[in-house]
């Protein structure tokens, strides 16, 4: 299993630290080394740190940004599509975030061959033991190998 690392700015100084701080997102690409026009699997694994609640409200999202050489079925999943359990305590509704999540994607026909990144971010809303809380996000990158595929090739040629 890779352990995600956070992409920041610079820019962003010191709100990227903290932001840092709110989960830890462990994922894996299967099978690491994927052929043109393939199929691959993003497991995701998201866990809030001690003492940090996942309110379902506002909607939590995983955003995947634009990638010409990857394809899924869309850039971004809700916590409902992801079929994250809930909980309700008192006036609140959180996120049971217990599951690993699966996404597939393919590496598209043409796209270029060697090492790709998968990056994206989770957007959500902390709540803390006293109830504060803040709507962020927690960007995350992934890489992985693509390779030639002789087949595809062939069958091109064909048509």
């Amino acid at each position: 299993v890779l352990t995600v690392f956070i992409i920041g700015s610079l820019l962003q100084g010191p709100i990227l630290y903290a932001q840092e701080d709110y989960l830890k997102i462990t994922a894996q690409i299967e099978p690491q080394t994927i052929k043109q026009g393939e199929e691959g699997t993003l497991k995701i694994k998201i866990a809030p740190r001690n003492g940090l609640r996942i309110s379902s409200h506002p909607e939590f999202m995983i955003k995947f940004d634009k990638n010409n050489n990857l394809s899924f079925s869309k850039l971004f999943f809700t916590a409902s599509e992801l079929d994250f359990q809930t909980v309700q305590e008192n006036d609140h509704v959180f996120l049971q975030l217990d599951k690993e999540v699966t996404i597939n994607f393919k590496v598209v026909d043409n796209a270029l061959l060697g090492k790709h990144r998968i990056t994206g971010e989770v957007v959500f809303t902390a709540v803390y033991k006293d109830n504060w809380s803040v709507k962020t996000y927690q960007r995350f990158a992934l890489d992985f190998t693509s390779r030639k595929n002789r087949k595809l090739r062939s069958k091109l040629k064909r048509k």
